[in-house]
């Protein structure tokens, strides 16, 4: 089947603006969700909370965002994945901002529970869409870029922490900073004009009820899949979330630093966290998934103990240390998204990516919990690498009974254009395996 060139340059065009819109929505639910530990520090006392009840508002928020995240995707795979992708961006926007009003633990927690509800939805969501968008042997590429974008967000809320808190008592300061989480909701506006689904999932969607969709995840030879991708997706998260909710308190309480050295340390975990996930991309291409995702999670249990039991008094060696803390802890999740594409099959691919994903994020809500809890017996740097500890091993038994996806093709719909047709070049490209 011949294409033209203006064909091909029409869907390298959708591709990149799938891919923008994708890693546009991660980094704005980076920047909302970072922003919650930098404001803990601040909140618990002014809301008279204690690090225990801190870890408890923390793991029900994530619960909620496992369970939204699983209804958004079933709504990507009935309404198309740029439609529900705006929905929970405006969502996450607005619940973050409202969090600023709190009076109390039982308003704070109501807040967070909510704004996880839409939180949830948005990686699962995006997800699909750029790795249906996305070439199979850069695929790993393209969704380590997108999830690359969270550390950007990140780096954002950094420096909004940095700037507020500097010109602001902490007991108010914290306030503005769940405040201006509502820009992001502008994002989704231009997200919803200038993308478009790859694939007409809603023909599908027509045969295929809910409730079929899911029941697919735990029929046959998918239900082992199913079960495995959820354990990965437990361990993945239970690193990342040991690491990171708790590490802005780690640094004042632990090792006595001030605003300003948490946040250039913080800088640093950004700066490695950032490589970590685009260079998980390069790896997950070249070597496959299983190798580079056991290279990242023995790399994480190490960088977390180093980090935990070398003290940060030498600035030289402190900031190595946590660079490598942020470049394995995040690289780790890398290539979540290329590989839970890989493992569903079109007409389910985001309920299974949301389900996946987010029931492991669920399960890995009890590591911030415990982490609560231990802190108190056996402190917080203990405690953190143990949960750390757990999620890697965790993910390593998965992982050993996953199989290899590398140059997998997924697409088994015809891709759609602008317009809402297949066009030709898409059909090409689908039919002949080059995605």
């Amino acid at each position: 089947m011949s294409t033209s060139r203006s064909e091909i340059d029409h869907d390298s065009t959708m591709r990149r603006r799938a891919i923008t819109a994708a890693g546009m929505g991660w980094g704005l639910d980076g920047f909302t969700w970072t922003m919650y530990g930098f404001a803990l520090t601040a909140a618990l006392p002014v809301l008279g909370l204690t690090t225990a009840a801190a870890g408890w508002i923390t793991a029900v928020s994530i619960v909620a965002s496992a369970v939204g995240g699983v209804l958004c995707g079933a709504l990507a795979d009935r309404f198309g994945r740029v439609r529900v992708l705006t929905w929970v961006i405006v969502g996450y926007s607005v619940f973050t901002a409202l969090t600023a009003t709190s009076q109390n633990g039982v308003q704070f927690l109501i807040w967070r529970i909510l704004e996880g509800l839409t939180f949830g939805g948005e990686w699962a969501v995006g997800a699909a869409l750029v790795a249906e968008y996305a070439r199979r042997e850069s695929r790993g590429r393209a969704l380590a870029f997108v999830q690359s974008c969270y550390a950007i967000g990140w780096a954002v809320s950094t420096g909004a922490y940095l700037v507020l808190f500097s010109i602001a008592p902490p007991e108010v300061a914290w306030r503005y900073l769940f405040l201006i989480g509502i820009l992001p909701a502008f994002a989704a506006f231009a997200i919803r004009r200038t993308t478009h689904d790859a694939v007409d999932v809603t023909t599908v969607a027509d045969r295929s009820g809910a409730a079929d969709r899911f029941r697919s995840l735990f029929a046959g030879g998918q239900r082992k899949i199913t079960l495995l991708a959820t354990l990965l997706g437990v361990g993945i998260q239970g690193i990342y979330y040991s690491v990171f909710v708790f590490l802005p308190l780690f640094l004042k309480n632990e090792r006595g630093l001030s605003v300003v050295g948490t946040a250039g340390y913080t800088w640093c975990a950004i700066v490695g966290s950032f490589i970590g996930y685009f260079g998980s991309g390069f790896l997950h291409d070249h070597f496959g998934r299983r190798p580079t995702f056991a290279f990242f999670f023995l790399g994480s249990a190490a960088s977390i103990a180093v980090f935990v039991f070398t003290p940060l008094a030498a600035p030289q060696i402190g900031l190595m240390i946590i660079f490598l803390l942020g470049f394995f802890a995040s690289g780790q999740a890398g290539g979540i998204g290329a590989y839970l594409s890989e493992l569903f099959p079109t007409h389910n691919r985001a309920t299974g990516q949301a389900f996946a994903y987010n029931t492991g994020r669920g399960l890995a809500a009890f590591g911030p919990l415990s982490i609560g809890y231990l802190a108190d017996s056996i402190g917080l740097g203990n405690a953190i690498l143990w949960i750390g500890a757990i999620g890697a091993t965790l993910g390593l038994i998965a992982l050993s009974l996953l199989p290899e996806t590398r140059n997998k093709h997924i697409l088994d719909t015809p891709p759609l254009a602008e317009d809402g047709t297949a066009t030709p070049v898409a059909r090409a490209v689908a039919h002949d395996g080059l995605r």
